[in-house]
Order: C-alpha cells, then structure tokens, then sequence
C-alpha cells in the first residue's frame, strides 16, 4: 500500500521531524548537559586532590562515583524523555496507518483513484502528527531544562 511517492513524502516527514528533534537536542546538550558533565569532572578533580598520594581508595572511588551522579542522572532523565516523545510519535504513526488501512477493502489497491485518497489521508495524518509533535518540542525543552536545572 506505499507507493514510491508515498515513501518519499513519508521519509521527507521523517527527515524533517528528525532534524528538528536534533536541534532541540543539540542545544540542551551544549546548553545543558555539557555544563553537568564539566561541573562533574571539576568535582572529580578534587577528589584527587584531596584524596592525594595517601588517601583511602574507597573514599576516593566514592567521591568519584558522587561527582559522577548529575551528569548520570542528566543523560538518564533526557533519554527517558526523548524515549516517551519517540514512543508518542511512532504510537500516533501507528494511528494514521490504522485509518490508512480502515479504508482498504477488496479492489481499492486496483483502483488508482482510490488507492490515491488512501495514500493522501494517510500522508495528511502524518504530516499533521509531525507538525503537532513538532510544536512539543519547546515544551520538552523546558521540561529538560527545568529538571537538569534541579541536578546543577
């Protein structure tokens, strides 16, 4: 039920949610999670300093460990969030294509006509899914940025 046209439509779509999602992403990684991670790495810093040459192992693998905890958590929390906008995405895909095939029945893949208001209700539903998750991503930017804020 994809035509070559119907395939480009839907990977221009996919290309075009992609690299707005990366935008987003790329800034509160440069924005965000590289000042967590670098706050970490100065704070493992001086653990070696104040462990020194003399300094217990363990108190100083727990001090590295404590240092390391942000940025952990940091990464955890914005692929958690990046995981349930994907699975949002894919489940209101998985809509469109169940309207797309509520439309079939015996004969319309043998009708051009037909098959081409099939392919244009389902490319409409796409696009409008892709343009409404499109807009959530400002707010899943403020949603990591007010949660990342809470682990500096």
């Amino acid at each position: 039920m994809s035509s070559p046209a119907l395939q480009a439509k839907a990977q221009a779509l996919n290309a075009r949610m992609e690299a707005e999602a990366r935008t987003v992403l790329d800034e509160v990684e440069r924005t965000s999670v590289r000042n967590i991670a670098r706050k970490g790495v100065e704070c493992v810093l001086k653990c070696y300093d104040k462990a020194g040459s003399t300094g217990p192992g363990d108190a100083l693998e727990n001090c590295v460990a404590n240092c390391q905890n942000p940025s952990r958590q940091a990464n955890h929390y914005v692929q958690q969030e990046v995981q349930s906008f994907q699975n949002r995405l894919n489940r209101s895909m998985m809509d469109c294509q169940d309207r797309a095939k509520d439309m079939m029945y015996p004969g319309v893949e043998n009708d051009a006509k037909k098959m081409g208001k099939v392919e244009d209700t389902l490319l409409a539903c796409m696009s409008k899914h892709v343009d409404d998750h499109i807009k959530m991503l400002v707010p899943l930017r403020k949603r990591i940025d007010a949660e990342l804020k809470n682990l500096k």
